[in-house]
């Protein structure tokens, strides 16, 4: 049965997309900018398409797209040549261009105007060296061009309506997790048969596309990488399974994961997974906007290490990374080094990881909102995954 989609508001209105370019221009000007480039790839779309309403192409080519706002007139995209009259189709915006022929044009035109003017970069961590390179050789040396995280900030701050659009991609998560229970009522079956239901169920009843790559990791395919796809290793009783699943709907992602006991599991496996069930429910319940990315860091530790366990974390952050529109953004970080400030309507992937070589590994992750009284999930299936036991 199909999700009731009645509540959702499938499209972001026009007039919200206007007041995030009035958001975004009063923080330039408070920091000093005369324009802003923003940068976004296929892989990572969520900056352009927060502000434009366009989204790049994924899996054929990597197609770029870049808006310039100016801090008055008419913001531009720019997209891909071939691309152009599709983009045109796609935005509210009334000016687009092809990047590669029109970037070094607008630029000259801008620094003519305005000469002496600073320029920020949003999304500079993953600028082509192409438009980097095109970037440089269109500005003069009194044009001073810096990087800017305005558009990852703001973006980062949910209204209700993306929020419901994020919730209905979260149903959609818990229905993929719901078909693998199911699925698992009969034995023998791969990693890969199981992940390829997964995506089929999620599809049939909603979704528009993945996120990532989903993650079925059962055995020692569970306990002794932190990701791996699914492979052609039969799932058997007595295994620790690792699910990681995700999807989009609207172009905003839901992420997920459970650590599962399939059948009657050792005790040092049932320990395994009760523990890491019990640091991600204590950091869960502390989380509050106005603490630190590390203030937010602290309390799951605190748990693993009275327990003797390690957290196996992501390169570069702790128990949580931000999502949106695209499933790992970049504001806010969530680590032990991390003074971002957690702000209401911010939206995160809370999760805690323990791999144990030779035991078994366990993921416990929820797309989460960031309240005024502490944090709401957005995907839902039950937590402890205790799973067909004699």
């Amino acid at each position: 049965m199909k999700i009731a989609y009645e509540d959702v508001l499938q499209d972001i209105p026009v007039i919200e997309y206007q007041e995030r370019v009035k958001k975004a221009r009063e923080m330039m000007e408070r920091q000093g900018y005369e324009g802003l480039l923003v940068w976004s790839d296929a892989a990572r779309m969520s900056n352009v398409r927060w502000l434009a309403n366009y989204r790049a192409f994924d899996g054929v080519f990597p197609y770029p797209a870049m808006v310039f706002l100016p801090l008055e007139g008419d913001p531009i995209l720019m997209a891909e040549g071939s691309l152009v009259s599709y983009a045109k189709d796609e935005t509210w915006f009334s000016d687009v261009r092809g990047i590669r022929q029109e970037l070094p044009n607008v630029l000259k035109d801008f620094q003519k105007k305005h000469p002496n003017s600073k320029i920020g970069l949003s999304g500079s961590k993953y600028l082509a060296l192409e438009f980097y390179e095109q970037i440089q050789d269109s500005l003069n040396s009194s044009v001073h061009l810096e990087k800017s995280n305005i558009i990852e900030y703001l973006k980062s701050i949910k209204s209700e309506n993306e929020i419901r659009n994020m919730k209905a991609a979260g149903r959609l998560a818990d229905i993929g997790i719901e078909t693998i229970h199911d699925l698992l009522k009969t034995e023998n079956l791969t990693e890969r048969e199981v992940a390829r239901q997964a995506y089929a169920s999620m599809f049939a009843h909603g979704a528009d596309t993945v996120s990532f790559d989903i993650m079925v990791q059962s055995g020692p395919n569970s306990s002794d990488y932190f990701l791996a796809r699914p492979r052609d290793r039969r799932i058997q009783k007595g295994d620790t399974v690792l699910i990681d699943i995700g999807c989009r709907y609207n172009g905003y992602s839901s992420d997920m994961a459970r650590g599962v006991a399939y059948g009657n599991v050792s005790k040092e496996k049932e320990r395994l997974l009760e523990v890491c069930l019990e640091a991600w429910r204590e950091g869960m319940s502390r989380l509050r906007p106005g603490m630190t990315g590390a203030e937010a860091d602290i309390a799951a530790n605190e748990v693993l290490k009275s327990e003797g366990y390690d957290h196996a974390s992501g390169e570069g952050r702790g128990c949580a990374h931000s999502t949106g529109m695209d499933p790992e953004e970049e504001i806010p970080v969530i680590g032990p080094d991390s003074e971002d400030v957690l702000v209401e309507n911010q939206t995160i992937a809370f999760e805690i990881t323990l791999l144990q070589p030779g035991v078994g590994g366990t993921r416990v992750e929820d797309t989460v909102v960031i309240r005024k009284d502490g944090a709401e999930s957005l995907t839902n299936f039950p937590h402890r995954c205790f799973w067909y036991q004699d």
